[in-house]
């Protein structure tokens, strides 16, 4: 019995220690199994959230801020230049000069121009050109004695007025522009001084005259002469 008794208590010990190890293993699993049902609701919002992103429509990022666009500085306009005043030109003084002269007694006025200077007629009108040469003292128009000098007569003759230019000799000291019954316009060309020579007049009458040319001026239709000197002088 003692024998029987003894077994009997060993085994309910044995049996008592096993359900204790097997009350132990069964709480540690329901905590282990409380603990990942923790965990999955845990994490399931971010499955939820994920599915949530994809079905949402995304919204497009903001375009990025435009940057000021400056305005171009403007230039500055530079002050207007100062016009310079154009200084009004200077009437060129008439080289020529009239000094008074006189031959038998009429009135004459000797000119001086410088080698170049062009005479020009003082009115419109017509004209008249006479060749003349000295041969053997006497003077000759329309002669043609070679090597002997041709001096040149220029008329010009309007309705109330007739001037006559006795300049030197012709191809040396004159080159004559206008032809014989040329009509011309005031001012326009008549013949040039082209050399140092006096007029024919120191040839033909008197060696003293040194003047380029000798003048005379004269009223039409009466003839009676005018002062050349103060109409030469009023050009």
């Amino acid at each position: 019995m003692r024998s029987a008794l003894r077994t009997l208590g060993n085994a309910a010990i044995g049996i008592g220690l096993g359900m204790s190890v097997l009350g132990t293993a069964f709480v540690v699993s329901q905590f282990a199994t409380r603990q990942g049902s923790i965990a999955g609701a845990t994490s399931s919002p971010s499955v939820v959230n994920a599915g949530v992103a994809v079905v949402t429509t995304r919204t497009p990022p903001p375009a990025p801020p435009t940057p000021p666009v400056s305005s171009p500085t403007p230039t500055s306009t530079p002050p207007p230049a100062t016009a310079t005043p154009t200084p009004a030109p200077r009437a060129t003084p008439d080289p020529l000069a009239a000094t008074a002269y006189s031959n038998s007694g009429k009135r004459y006025a000797a000119l001086r121009a410088p080698v170049g200077y062009t005479f020009t007629a003082p009115f419109a009108g017509a004209v008249t050109v006479r060749r003349y040469q000295l041969i053997s003292g006497e003077v000759r128009v329309g002669s043609l004695f070679p090597g002997v000098p041709f001096f040149p007569y220029i008329t010009l003759e309007s309705a109330d007025r007739r001037i006559i230019f006795r300049p030197g000799a012709l191809d040396v000291d004159t080159e004559v522009i206008v032809q014989d019954g040329d009509r011309v316009a005031g001012g326009a060309a008549l013949f040039k001084i082209t050399g140092e020579g006096a007029s024919s007049w120191h040839a033909f009458y008197d060696r003293g005259v040194s003047a380029n040319v000798i003048a005379s001026v004269a009223a039409l239709p009466s003839g009676s002469e005018l002062d050349p000197v103060a109409f030469f002088g009023n050009r």
